[in-house]
């Protein structure tokens, strides 16, 4: 009898697999093998596949996942763009390609650390029929100086995710999610293509069909290239594309909004103040980041967290230099535990 030569998890079956991991990639050249392979290397019995939406890239990324696809071709599907369409409609396009009972995404510059990320994932998954999404910490590569930080989450217990938490910031790392594959195209109103994140408003609309749950791995590791969050200006922008998704969130397009829920996104949008009022500070914008901070701390007087915004933002507006003199040391502690 002729034995397979596929590797464990891999399919040349009709059926649909288990599990669709879908890849957007542009000008990935450099990061975009090592993103594949950390796919591949998943230690899984489990069916599934790799989804590359490829949208025409200037470097050589395509001729990358060419290559893998020709080693691979049971295990990757490459949708290729013939003209270059955009983060917003690449990312739709990929998503509704898939095919698998469950969804994951890497970015072509990301990749996965963790070998059992499909086994563990899927499993929670299937033992709780009301999750919707799963997802765990990560670790960030700051590319330019060569080093990796710990990822953005601290705790170290398993969690909910509330849509209170998702408010405040998109806590979610998209590298580490797996999620059911209950959205529909209908699902992505025109809206859609005028945010900042396409993950951030897929994983609202997900909380219609369920919870969010935080597991304790560290799943992924986030590239920081340069320019890619960097910078005064760009820090301003981001916060201002921030607000404006809390604000489409609060017309209820994208979910429901009971009142627990309104008042919880009130809360945000006015802690979303001292995140613009940072970034106008960083872009030395002192006026517009002191009458944020007033505007923020007038709504929110008697709060704890609203009283601890307001100092690290006015240290941030005063003594920039101390304030970033402070995150170093913050941060040398936590890399000392």
């Amino acid at each position: 009898m002729k034995q397979s030569n596929l590797t464990p998890g891999f399919s040349m079956s009709p059926q649909p697999p288990v599990i669709s991991v879908f890849m957007l990639a542009y000008n990935h050249g450099p990061y975009i093998a090592q993103a594949i392979q950390s796919i591949l290397d998943q230690k899984t019995d489990l069916d599934y596949e790799l989804v590359i939406g490829e949208d025409c890239s200037t470097d050589n990324t395509r001729a990358v996942i060419t290559s893998f696809k020709e080693r691979y071709p049971e295990k990757i599907r490459v949708i290729e763009n013939t003209t270059n369409v955009g983060m917003h409609e690449n990312f739709l396009r990929t998503l509704f390609s898939c095919t698998g009972k469950y969804l994951c995404i890497c970015e072509g510059d990301d990749y996965w650390e963790h070998q059992d990320k499909l086994n563990i994932q899927y499993q929670f998954l299937e033992s709780h029929p009301d999750y919707v999404l799963v997802c765990g910490n990560h670790k960030k590569y700051i590319h330019n100086e060569k080093r990796f930080e710990r990822g953005d989450s601290v705790s170290v217990k398993d969690h909910d995710i509330s849509f209170e938490k998702l408010t405040r910031f998109n806590c979610i790392t998209t590298a580490t999610i797996m999620f059911r594959n209950v959205l529909k195209r209908s699902d992505f109103a025109d809206d859609f293509y005028s945010i900042i994140s396409c993950d951030w408003y897929m994983h609202m609309k997900l909380l219609n069909h369920g919870k969010i749950r935080y597991l304790n791995y560290v799943f992924a590791v986030y590239r920081i290239n340069d320019g890619s969050i960097n910078g005064r200006t760009n820090r301003l922008a981001i916060a201002k594309k921030e607000m404006d998704f809390l604000q489409l969130v609060k017309t209820g397009s994208l979910l429901a909004l009971d009142i627990n829920k309104k008042e919880q996104l009130e809360t945000s949008i006015i802690f979303k103040h001292y995140d613009l009022a940072t970034a106008h500070a960083l872009n030395r914008s002192r006026k517009e980041a002191i009458g944020l901070c007033l505007h923020a701390f007038k709504n929110r007087p008697f709060s704890k967290e609203g009283f601890v915004s307001l100092v690290k933002t006015s240290i941030q507006i005063i003594s920039p230099g101390l304030f970033q003199a402070l995150r170093r040391v913050k941060r040398k502690a936590v890399h000392a535990e």
